[in-house]
């Protein structure tokens, strides 16, 4: 079964490169998780700030894990092809703001050990930031651009250190984003991709 996940850090293009992927190979588009989950829980973007509440950001990326693993497994029981906005996120998350004490505490949790399992076998790709992506919005904490370096620095880590294989986007141009992301799975042959047009389907092997 074809899972696609694409993480990086905020304001990386992550969003706009799923939409665009899911479009043009038919596949279901799994949107961010997180986003959803701060907005049903109320929360503001100071109400989790790393720096002055430490426990409601850990609590936070819980209950984002906890969220994404509830997702996954319901794609995996209908056999659904996908592709999500974000992946293993919050366990970076979590050691680049609290340190490595409190990723411990959330890779034990059963869902985290269930995700990284399910990544083993998924395709995983890291967004590489670049200044032009830069935004702030109402939700999210704002962007640094050595923020954005630092996290996509340990995403890596992170994803080595879990045996995750992944594969690095480092280009802006969106065409060339999606072009990567086809051509990974045509040489995993995860989907047979035949010649269309604006309406074609694409064959699917699951």
């Amino acid at each position: 079964m074809l899972r696609v996940f694409i993480c990086g850090a905020h304001s990386v293009g992550k969003t706009t490169l799923v939409n665009e992927v899911g479009k043009q190979l038919n596949l279901h588009v799994e949107a961010e998780v997180a986003r959803k989950v701060i907005t049903d829980l109320n929360l503001r973007r100071e109400d989790f700030d790393p720096k002055t509440n430490p426990s409601k950001f850990e609590e936070l990326q819980e209950r984002i894990l906890e969220a994404q693993c509830k997702v996954e497994e319901k794609h995996s029981r209908s056999g659904t092809p996908y592709i999500a906005d974000r992946g293993i996120d919050p366990l970076v998350y979590s050691l680049m703001y609290l340190g490595e004490n409190s990723m411990k505490r959330l890779l034990s949790l059963p869902s985290s050990q269930e995700c990284i399992s399910r990544y083993r076998t998924s395709l995983v790709f890291v967004v590489r930031p670049f200044p032009e992506c830069l935004q702030t919005d109402s939700i999210r904490l704002v962007p640094k651009m050595e923020d954005l370096l630092n996290f996509t620095n340990l995403m890596e880590e992170v994803l080595q250190g879990n045996r995750i294989p992944y594969t690095v986007i480092d280009v802006l141009d969106l065409k060339k984003r999606v072009d990567i992301i086809q051509e990974k799975i045509m040489e995993c042959g995860s989907l047979r991709v035949v010649a269309r047009t604006d309406g074609d389907s694409l064959n699917r092997d699951d």
